[in-house]
This record gives C-alpha cells, sequence and structure tokens, in this order.
C-alpha cells in the first residue's frame, strides 16, 4: 500500500532520475517526471515513457511528466537530480509552483547547489542523499540499473519520512544524521578522480598506469587530508586514500562524467567539486595549490 506517500516530482531525467521515476511508476508512487521544456516534454512523449532494464530485461514504463515551462499543481516534494550546474535555474523555473516550505532532496555529485537554492527560496527545506546505486541512459528515455547500492539521506528532521517514501522497490534509502560526513568523502573521490581523467583525457584505471598522474592524485588527498581538522567531522577521511585507490581499481574501464562532458563540450560539475573544495580550504586560510591547479586548468577548457 502506498496510498498514505506524498506526491513526488523529479526533476532531471538523466540515469539516477529515470531509475528513480521507473522504480516509482512500478511500485505506485504518485510521480511526475519535469522535463526543461515543452519541446522535451513532447520528445517525452513520442517515446512513450522510459525504456528500462531493471532486472535483465526492458520494460517501457508510461510515466507522468510536464515540462518546466508550463504552470502545474504545487510541489511539495521534489527530487532533484539535474547536473550541479543546471540546478539553481531549473529549480528557479518551476519556483512559482514550489509551495512554501517544499521539501527539496538534492541527489546529485558536488556540493555547493544547496546554498544556492536557498538564496533563492529561503524557505525550501533542503536534505542531501548520496548514492552508489549504478545506472546509465543508453539513450535519452531510457536507463538500466546497472549495480545494486546503497542511498543515504539526511539533512533535516524529516529525512526518516523522506527516505521511507523514497524507497521503493530495491531502492532502499537510509536516514542518516550524519549525511554531512558521507558528502565530503564522496566529494574529495571525486575531487581526485575526476578532474584528472579530463585532464589526461584517460578512463579511471589509467590514472594508475601514468605516473605524472598519479603524483596528482595524491597531492589532491595529502591537501584534502590537511584540511579535515578544520572541517570538523571528526575521522570522516580515515582510510580515504586507501578508498580512492579501490574505487579507481574498482570503476578502472569507467569514463567520468567530467570527462565525458569536457569532450562533448558541455559544462561540467568542476566548480562543484574541485572549486567547491577550494572555496572552503579558501575560507579556512589553507593553502592547497595543487587542486586549484586542477580547477584552473578544467575551467581553461573549451565550453568550460
Amino acid at each position: 500500500m502506498t496510498s498514505h506517500r506524498s506526491h513526488w516530482h523529479i526533476l532531471g531525467a538523466g540515469a539516477i532520475g529515470s531509475l528513480w521515476a521507473s522504480y516509482a511508476v512500478k511500485h505506485d508512487l504518485p510521480t511526475t517526471l519535469l522535463l526543461r521544456s515543452d519541446e522535451r516534454l513532447s520528445q517525452f512523449k513520442m517515446a512513450g515513457g522510459i525504456l528500462a532494464t531493471l532486472a535483465g530485461s526492458a520494460e517501457l514504463l508510461p510515466l507522468a511528466a510536464e515540462s518546466c515551462e508550463q504552470n502545474g499543481p504545487p510541489i511539495a516534494r521534489l527530487l532533484l537530480t539535474t547536473k550541479a550546474p543546471d540546478s539553481s535555474s531549473a529549480v528557479a523555473s518551476i519556483s512559482p509552483r514550489l509551495a512554501s516550505g517544499a521539501c527539496v532532496v538534492l541527489l546529485q555529485n558536488g556540493l555547493g547547489v544547496r546554498e544556492e537554492l536557498l538564496k533563492l527560496r529561503p524557505d525550501l527545506q533542503c536534505y542531501h542523499a548520496v548514492t552508489t546505486e549504478g545506472a546509465f541512459r543508453p539513450a535519452p528515455f531510457q536507463v538500466v540499473h546497472a549495480g545494486r547500492g546503497r542511498t543515504l539521506l539526511g539533512g533535516g528532521s524529516n529525512d526518516k519520512a523522506l527516505a521511507r517514501e523514497l524507497s521503493v522497490g530495491p531502492l532502499v534509502v537510509t536516514p542518516d544524521p550524519n549525511i554531512e560526513q558521507a558528502l565530503w568523502r564522496k566529494l574529495i573521490i571525486n575531487c581526485a578522480i575526476n578532474p584528472l581523467t579530463a585532464l589526461y583525457r584517460c578512463r579511471n584505471g589509467e590514472l594508475l598506469d601514468n605516473p605524472q598522474a598519479l603524483q596528482q592524485l595524491h597531492g589532491v588527498i595529502d591537501e584534502a587530508l590537511c584540511l579535515a581538522p578544520h572541517l570538523q567531522l571528526g575521522d570522516v577521511f580515515d582510510g580515504l586514500r586507501e578508498q580512492v585507490l579501490d574505487v579507481v581499481a574498482n570503476t578502472a574501464l569507467n569514463r567520468s562524467s567530467m570527462l565525458q562532458d569536457i569532450e562533448s563540450g558541455r559544462r561540467s560539475e568542476i566548480d562543484y567539486i574541485t572549486g567547491y573544495l577550494c572555496r572552503v580550504a579558501e575560507q579556512h586560510g589553507i593553502a592547497i595549490p595543487i587542486n586549484r591547479q586542477l580547477l584552473e586548468q578544467l575551467k581553461a577548457l573549451p565550453g568550460q
């Protein structure tokens, strides 16, 4: 029974947004997918929904969908899965529909979007979520659930209820009162891997075979460890170096999203990954020159 659940709107039809939307419709969670334009909505309707491969076989799932360019009913629950650089403008486009005190769950790479949204709408209740669910999008309005993971959610007093509502099918969301620790750990892992793969135009695992890149990777981690005592997050970075190297090895064949963005000339998430780390370090008066140089090198590339 799901009649007690609130209606969720999902903003962002990438892999993760499509994954949650697909399981939501299969498990009768009232959900509406928000698409960025009327044109995109027309394309979605022509596709007939999302072609989802959730357990080995593909299934076309018809989902309710709306355009951000159109008016609609108030939104009280929003799962935000857009890329970080697109988030503020995307939320601004639906701001008239967001109810006062609406709950917004940020499920995306990087940090800094929450601060931007609260400047736009100080009344919003913003929560963070982190997931290791594996999903990819072979084509627009298609998604493949490639690997099971875990999802944490926190950042406010309503985290238990929101986690329960967003737990659909095998996607189990666990409330985490220490979500900041998970966010920072993921941020540093992304800082250590993504910019270097984009700079050297390589898959994750190739960083281990490039002495210069590997030296920079360790430098990124060293600088993060220098910043750690100032963050008051306890032992959040314990074992971080080993975890970064494990992630690189376990995702050796992966091409990071930042690499794909750079190759396609799209704006990357560098401002919300390395850029965020640099801003926090500056606030604490800590020099992190290796990260700063990576930020400048990536920002100098076309499209950035």
